[in-house]
């Protein structure tokens, strides 16, 4: 009698996992994403990439430029990148540094890659801000 309730509790132990198992089964096929799904995924990661090296090559021409380069500041909230709608890259860097005369201006370097890779870097004061 005993051994019966044990034989019966394992047995619904086994059948509580195979069901989990399938269901699971069924939740990974469901889930799986299509083709086009896996496509806009690597787009965007290569987006991603991408922004990322226009960021830091951005942010290796800031340092290239300044002056003064112990008194650089890049402010890591100003940063900003994303795609525009015509295809290019784009980054934004708001950051100050001391001129030659020792007055700290702040800038913002703008850098833009359009879809054949070619880079345009430019740095522009802001004035009143």
């Amino acid at each position: 009698m005993v051994l019966k309730k044990i034989l019966m509790k394992m047995l619904k132990t086994i059948g509580l996992l195979l069901l989990l198992f399938v269901v699971i089964g069924i939740a990974a096929v469901v889930n799986k994403p299509n083709e086009a799904e896996e496509k806009q995924k690597e787009v965007k990661e290569l987006s991603n990439k991408k922004l990322d090296k226009l960021r830091s090559s951005c942010e290796a021409y800031i340092k290239r430029s300044v002056i003064n380069k112990s008194t650089l500041d890049m402010s890591v909230f100003s940063a900003k990148r994303w795609q525009g709608n015509d295809g290019k890259f784009y980054a934004t860097q708001e950051f100050s540094a001391k001129n030659k005369f020792g007055l700290e201006q702040k800038f913002r370097a703008v850098c833009i890659e359009d879809k054949d890779g070619k880079a345009d870097y430019k740095v522009e004061e802001m004035i009143g801000n």
